[in-house]
Formats: C-alpha cells, structure tokens, sequence
C-alpha cells in the first residue's frame, strides 16, 4: 500500500513512532523508462521509501515535480493520503484489460530499468477503491527486492529507520 507524503523522512518518522512500520528503505529519484500518463509521454521525479508493517509492506511516496501523474491527480498540493495499493500480474496487458473492463482508466505506464526493465501500470480505481491501482509485470527479482524489505523488518528494534538503497 503506497501513500502520497509530503516529505518522506518526515513521514518514515511518523508511521515508526505512530504504527512501528520499519524501516524503511530509500529509493531517490527513481528513474522510470518509457513513461505514459493517460496515453502520452511523461516525465515523474519520485522518491519512494519502503517499509514493513506487519504483513503490509508500505510505500512513502514523494513527488518533486509538479507534472501530472496520479498522484497529482488525487490530490491538491500539500495533500496526503493513500495512493494506490500494488500487486503483481503474470500478463500485465491481460490484466490491463480486465481492470479496464471494470472501468478502472489507465493512468500510467512505465519500465523499471533498475529492476531488469519490468513494467508497471497505474489504473484509477478511485470509484471503487478510493485509491489507484499499481501492477507489477510478474518478476523474481522484484519478488525478491520485497522479500529483502520484510525481512529488514524481522526483529527490527526501531534503530536507523531510514536506510539508502
């Protein structure tokens, strides 16, 4: 589950104190490959730190740009809240169509390159959800980059709570 933030460390600070998420993880400035919003070429500059909570792996997302994108969609400047919630699909074009189907609109698209070039899509399934939808391409080496944050969070005691990639 991914929720927009203002300032990142400032809120990795917050959910340890306030729920015991951690820790987090940083990922500055993500690089996306082949970026779309709602069919066109786009740019983003994010941040993202990834935490565990629990079962729930939980993302902090900036962004530091004030182009379009989901995110900037969902809310008015200064405005957090939940995003999207994530999961992985083994055909992501098949389960584009099916989130299409239900009347969710894709909003964006985009390659990881860090991440062995998968892709990634953003539908907006606010009417139902309240939030947007991220899918991820099916990938081992994604499943096991959220397996790593997890198990960051075995037996975590709350010291450095905000560590680089």
């Amino acid at each position: 589950m991914c929720w927009a933030v203002d300032d990142i460390e400032s809120a990795v600070h917050r959910w340890v104190a306030t729920v015991g998420a951690g820790p987090f993880h940083l990922a500055p400035h993500i690089r996306f490959d082949d970026l779309t919003y709602r069919g066109q070429p786009a740019t983003l500059d994010q941040s993202s730190a990834l935490g565990q909570w629990g079962t729930v792996q939980v993302e902090l997302f900036q962004q530091h740009c004030d182009n379009p994108s989901g995110a900037a969609e969902m809310a008015a400047a200064r405005q957090t809240g939940l995003q999207h919630v994530t999961w992985f699909a083994s055909d992501i074009e098949a389960e584009g169509r099916r989130l299409v189907s239900l009347g969710f609109d894709e909003m964006m698209t985009a390659r990881l390159p860090v991440m062995d070039d998968i892709r990634i899509g953003w539908w907006d399934a606010r009417s139902v959800l309240g939030c947007m939808v991220e899918v991820y391409e099916e990938s081992a080496l994604m499943r096991k980059f959220y397996r790593r944050i997890a198990a960051a969070a075995v037996d975590w005691r709350g010291d450095d709570p905000l560590r680089q990639l």
